[in-house]
């Protein structure tokens, strides 16, 4: 009795129609999982204490920011202090406003305290425990949150 054509292509079918659903299941978990990370805010590698330079070289009323450790540091006539610059939305970097500080990514802001005034973003901005080194210089140490009044006095 002679192959039928059907016959020989049932394990070839069988073989495409696995590959056909562990990819749909896995195009599936991918975007479920890009899916959860818009909720969830971004985790980043940073070293959590830091030396910033010394506090009276930041200029006075003015925050400054420091792109390589994604912090503002803000001087007054009293001390210093210095506040997380990434947004606790989904991370982006937020920039100096008027009114205080605003994400570029989804539109939240904030005043000059780090507070939430609009937008994607529920929580406030860290503010960090600061120091001074041996040397003169300021730690920074993310680890350790402070409030907005706290400052590290010069």
């Amino acid at each position: 009795m002679p192959n039928h054509p059907e016959m020989e292509k049932t394990p070839r079918r069988e073989f495409l129609k696995k590959i056909t659903i562990w990819t749909a299941l896995a195009a599936g978990a991918l975007a479920a999982l890009s899916l959860l990370r818009q909720f969830l805010p971004r985790l980043t590698h940073y070293h959590q204490r830091f030396k910033i330079a010394e506090g009276n070289q930041y200029p006075l009323n003015t925050f400054t920011y420091i792109a390589e450790r994604k912090i503002f540091v803000y001087r007054d006539h009293e001390g210093i202090r210095a506040i997380s610059a990434v947004c606790t939305h989904l991370g982006c970097i937020i920039e100096k406003s008027e009114e205080g500080f605003r994400c570029p990514c989804h539109g939240s802001r904030f005043n000059e305290l780090g507070e939430v005034l609009s937008g994607a973003a529920t929580k406030d901005l860290p503010w960090f425990s600061l120091r001074k080194a041996m040397d003169g210089r300021i730690i920074v140490d993310q680890s350790i949150t402070a409030g907005p009044e706290e400052k590290l006095y010069l």
